[in-house]
């Protein structure tokens, strides 16, 4: 089963519950059965035995499951659709984030002094990019210059492959790897 597939079916089943839920509150308001009949009814149901209320138990902590996991996938989405518009004289042009962190990468490769790199990249609202850069660097690195280095390249090489004006560049200096030397 395909994530997509198993993502549609725990939404079902979560709407299947949410209706049902809502059928009962609609019934009790239309009087079609008295309240306490029903908590009677549900009531004896629970408790008249330990194996029912394991069980609800379990529906329950399900359901809670299924309302955090349906929460989570719909925040994975709209981050994944996240992506820079480029309006043209023919049209539109979408680049994804996904797309400016592998070229941000491409840029930062080619320098032997970093040995580790994480992009982040933040859509602004009044257009552009802001891109945080997360570094491992080796030992005996001129940071300063490095990050200058680093901010010029990325800033132009952005601009001419993609048209993308990067607003601020922020590098973030996380670990330092020392070479023994012997």
């Amino acid at each position: 089963m395909s994530k997509e597939s198993f993502n549609n079916l725990i939404f079902v089943l979560f709407l299947v519950v949410t209706v049902f839920i809502s059928g009962i509150f609609l019934a009790l308001s239309l009087r079609l059965f008295s309240l306490e009949s029903f908590f009677f009814k549900t009531n004896y149901l629970i408790y008249s035995n330990l194996f029912n209320q394991i069980t609800l138990g379990l529906i329950g902590a399900l359901l809670i499951f299924l309302a955090v996991y349906l929460i989570w996938q719909k925040a994975q989405i709209d981050k994944g659709n996240l992506s820079v518009v480029q309006k043209t004289s023919f049209g539109e042009i979408k680049i994804s984030i996904g797309s400016i962190k592998r070229l941000a990468l491409k840029v930062v490769k080619g320098m032997g002094e970093i040995t580790e790199t994480r992009p982040e990249v933040n859509i602004l609202k009044s257009g552009g990019i802001n891109i945080d850069l997360h570094l491992s660097v080796k030992q005996d690195v001129k940071i300063p210059e490095l990050s200058e280095k680093i901010q010029r390249k990325l800033k132009e090489y952005l601009l001419e492959t993609s048209g993308i004006e990067t607003k601020e560049i922020k590098i973030h200096i996380d670990k330092i790897f020392y070479e023994d030397k012997k």
